[in-house]
């Protein structure tokens, strides 16, 4: 049986304690890319995992009508933003969820000299956790050392150790 192919409709925006600040026709969302290092040994060089995870920044361009709001808004720290996808494939629907804790930069300078009505939003993530129909795919965060991706917590035992759990 051939695969369905998902095509992702969209994403609201919404950022905790504003609300939705719009549905984006382009998203970029982080890449999970470990930091390795690398070793030599008699047989040659190699690289190994070592657990943690490269910090990661996540993009999103919306269309707006009202570009001061956003411009009142410029950049937040600590600020909490959910993506929510909606995925189709074929004739069935799923939704994903993308939590994300880190500094907001909104950019409406650009939209302004190009005369655009599209807002370009970077997030320099310090935590982000990701789920497809409501299961666990991702935890990533930085703060409090969790690395989680696909059940397996590559940081439980350095957290016992350094925390006494």
């Amino acid at each position: 049986m051939a695969k369905k192919i998902e095509i992702i409709a969209d994403f609201d925006i919404f950022i905790r304690g504003v609300g939705q600040i719009g549905t984006a026709h382009k998203v970029e969302v982080p890449k999970l890319s470990q930091v390795k290092e690398g070793h030599t040994s008699g047989v040659g060089d190699y690289e190994i995992s070592i657990g943690q995870f490269e910090k990661m920044e996540a993009s999103f361009t919306i269309l707006r009508e009202d570009l001061l709001f956003y411009d009142a808004m410029g950049d937040l720290n600590d600020v909490e933003i959910d993506f929510i996808e909606a995925v189709k494939a074929g004739s069935e629907a799923r939704e994903g969820n993308y939590e994300f804790k880190g500094i907001l930069d909104l950019d409406v300078s650009e939209a302004e000299r190009k005369k655009k009505k599209e807002v370009v939003g970077k997030i320099s993530v310090n935590r982000v956790y990701h789920s497809v129909e409501g299961k666990e795919a991702y935890h990533i965060d930085f703060e409090n050392g969790i690395a989680k991706v696909g059940g397996v917590d590559f940081n439980e035992k350095v957290r016992r150790i350094v925390g006494g759990k």
